[in-house]
């Protein structure tokens, strides 16, 4: 029994031993990596045990997310990189490369492609570098990174919604009039021109024929121009508006459909948001009343009459005769102002006033109704 228990302790120890051996190691191979330091966020790498095919093309693009540091490597003989990353709807993508090769070896091509695998943009950078303000409407895309010789890196792609009041995407949007976007007069709206977006099309009713004012920001990074369609898609008015700058339009419109194209000034250059708001006055048809006509003491005519809301100023005619065809006196007048006199007048003549308001859209005058005529006779 003795002899029985000795071999067994012996066949413990020799397990034992066994044991802190295989520990030992197991110790010695993760002693290299057991004191690297820890990245406070997610990292995605390549695979190192088939460098040459890992992520070399669109069908083997590996995800990315925002915020996220994702490191690459190059080949020996250089390569490309495939990403790609998804936006729910419109918004501005900001990329920061860290490259460890210098501007000696060469220099980085970046490309994104839409889902369709339709290049939309491209830079060409040396050593570490930032892409920022790349806008793109919602949907799937492809990042692409070349370089000519090997070569470690990493980048963050930082991506932010920009609110646009009208979700677009690849495959949705209103990049034609038949897929104009309903808006409403007195409402601010926002849009995005991206760099797979050159023009958006709105649509609005002017209810009765008045006067349009078209309120707009540009903080898009270059010259944005935008016009006034009937629905018949005639033009009606165009002008543009310089980046950083804003614009407040009078426009003249009548009754009925109508859209606002706002677009960049040359196809692919400049994108970024605006806002814009198209206020309405219904056209001036009422007619001031003349409130009162009266012979002074002086002997001069003192006018007054009623105001005209909308109204950039008057237009008062007198004449000694009342179908004003001859012998009349002109005089235009300021909106702010509801009286006016006259001197000089004949002694025991009749003179006829008429006044009406009007309206000054692009230095032209929209004239409303002439008022009902007053007569008085000079007596002083």
């Amino acid at each position: 029994m003795k002899t029985k228990l000795k071999k067994e302790n012996k066949m413990d120890k020799k397990g034992i031993k066994r044991k802190i051996v295989a520990c030992i190691a197991i110790l010695s191979i993760l002693g290299t990596s057991a004191w690297l330091p820890v990245t406070i966020h997610t990292v995605h790498a390549e695979e190192t045990e088939f460098p040459s095919e890992t992520n070399t093309s669109f069908s083997k693009a590996r995800e990315i997310e925002p915020g996220v540091s994702v490191a690459g490597t190059f080949p020996d003989s250089g390569g490309k990189r495939y990403y790609k990353f998804s936006l729910e709807q419109a918004g501005k993508v900001d990329l920061a490369f860290d490259v460890s090769a210098s501007a000696y070896f060469g220099s980085m091509i970046i490309k994104i492609y839409d889902n369709s695998q339709t290049e939309i943009y491209s830079a060409t950078k040396y050593e570490s570098f930032s892409l920022n303000d790349i806008y793109l409407t919602g949907g799937n895309y492809y990042l692409m990174a070349e370089f000519p010789c090997s070569t470690a890196f990493s980048f963050i792609a930082n991506m932010d919604s920009m609110g646009e009041s009208f979700m677009e995407t690849q495959d949705f949007n209103n990049d034609i009039s038949s897929y104009a976007s309903c808006i409403s007069l007195k409402k601010k709206y926002k849009g995005i021109l991206a760099q797979n977006d050159d023009i958006d099309y709105y649509k609005f009713q002017i209810p009765s024929a008045g006067k349009i004012t078209f309120n707009m920001t540009n903080s898009v990074s270059n010259t944005i121009k935008y016009g006034f369609y009937d629905q018949s898609l005639n033009l009606a008015y165009t002008n543009s508006v310089d980046s950083g700058y804003k614009t407040t339009q009078p426009v003249s419109l009548k009754k009925g459909t109508y859209y606002l194209a706002i677009a960049k000034e040359n196809v692919n250059s400049g994108v970024g948001s605006y806002t814009f708001s198209i206020d309405y006055i219904k056209k001036i048809s009422a007619a001031p009343k003349l409130k009162s006509v009266k012979n002074s003491s002086d002997g001069s005519i003192n006018v007054k009459w009623d105001s005209v809301t909308g109204a950039n100023g008057y237009e008062l005619w007198y004449s000694v005769k009342s179908n004003f065809k001859s012998s009349v006196v002109k005089s235009e007048l300021d909106s702010s102002v509801t009286s006016t006199s006259y001197y000089g007048l004949a002694k025991k003549k009749k003179y006829y006033i008429k006044i009406r308001a009007y309206e000054e859209i692009n230095g032209i005058k929209e004239y409303g109704k002439w008022s009902k005529k007053k007569s008085v006779i000079i007596k002083k």
